[in-house]
């Protein structure tokens, strides 16, 4: 199956699922395809027929941009380097969860639970270590008895009550053994626990434009906190202490409506504002419903506040 082919396949299973989806788009090469809500559930999805060719700066900009919109991303492929990917497995790629195209249908529109991920040296599941360890003393199971039912040692079986994972092997034997489901299913809808702050990446980097980079350094002037991003729809991400806004930053172009068509459908998706920064006056207060503001009037802001007040007029102004 083509990317394309996959693309279409994934967005119509999401709608199937009742996400709203954002458009498919190709501006520019980006760390993601698609943005979906259901409820509170926000996922940001890379899809790729070969899931080896993510890059480690790509994937890590998908982990920034999740973070700042607290959704969870999500690869989706066919293959890796080593072959066909198995279905109902969950794999890792810098740290993306990546399922294939048939497990994501399953798992969304028939509730086929996720229970096993790929790691090195097989596939594995996470122990639901306190019903293992009740069910043990309940059924009065010493700690010797049981990890020879399990083939393994007594300080394994300890582990495994403290909380390590196991292959899917001995998870089948432990069930075996008390008569019962011990797995807890892996959420690919829930987003990753943040682990450190995020932090604003140089606003010099060469994949930006001078004017570019003059609004960003502008942005920070007034207050906020700008995360430049070079692999999405949208220049930056730029955050104050309430609120934080999708941010494009180009000069005015023909190119910009089909730009701002893209950043309004997933600024609706991720219920977050959108503003368009550009060059010079065109006498326009928005494109495609999306606000914007021009270079000269940014530089008269004294803070986020203002800037807000400023993409919340425009944005519900009656044209």
């Amino acid at each position: 199956m083509r990317r394309e082919e996959l693309l279409g396949e994934v967005r119509g299973t999401l709608i199937k699922a009742g996400f709203y989806v954002s458009e498919l788009y190709s501006i520019r090469s980006i760390g993601f395809d698609l943005v979906a809500r259901r409820d509170n559930s926000l996922l940001i999805i890379k899809v790729l027929t070969n899931i080896d060719a993510i890059s480690d700066d790509v994937a890590q900009e998908l982990r920034t941009l999740s973070v700042l919109l607290k959704g969870c991303p999500l690869l989706i492929g066919q293959r890796s380097g080593t072959g066909i990917l198995r279905d109902n497995v969950v794999y890792d790629r810098f740290g993306i969860q990546a399922i294939t195209s048939e497990t994501f249908r399953l798992h969304l529109l028939e509730g086929m639970p996720l229970e096993v991920y790929a790691a090195p040296g097989g596939l594995y599941v996470n122990l639901d270590q306190d019903k293992i360890k009740q069910l043990r003393t309940e059924e009065n199971i010493s700690l010797g008895s049981f990890a020879r039912s399990l083939k393994v040692s007594r300080r394994t079986v300890q582990m495994y009550e403290d909380g390590m994972n196991a292959s899917v092997e001995v998870a089948i034997r432990i069930e075996n053994s008390l008569r019962t489901n011990i797995t807890t299913p892996i959420d690919i809808l829930k987003p990753p626990t943040l682990k450190k702050e995020v932090k604003s990446t140089s606003l010099e980097t060469e994949g930006f434009r001078k004017f570019q980079r003059e609004i960003f350094s502008i942005l920070e002037h007034v207050g906020y906190k700008v995360i430049p991003l070079e692999r999405a729809p949208f220049e930056a991400v730029s955050q104050d202490k309430r609120k934080i806004l999708l941010t494009c930053v180009d000069e005015y172009n023909k190119k910009l409506l089909r730009k701002a068509q893209v950043i309004s459908s997933i600024s609706k998706i991720t219920e977050r504002h959108a503003v368009l920064i550009i060059d010079k006056d065109i006498n326009k207060t928005s494109i495609e419903g999306t606000p914007l503001i021009v270079k000269k009037e940014l530089k008269k802001v004294r803070g986020p506040e203002e800037i807000l007040d400023l993409v919340l007029e425009r944005l519900y102004r009656k044209k």
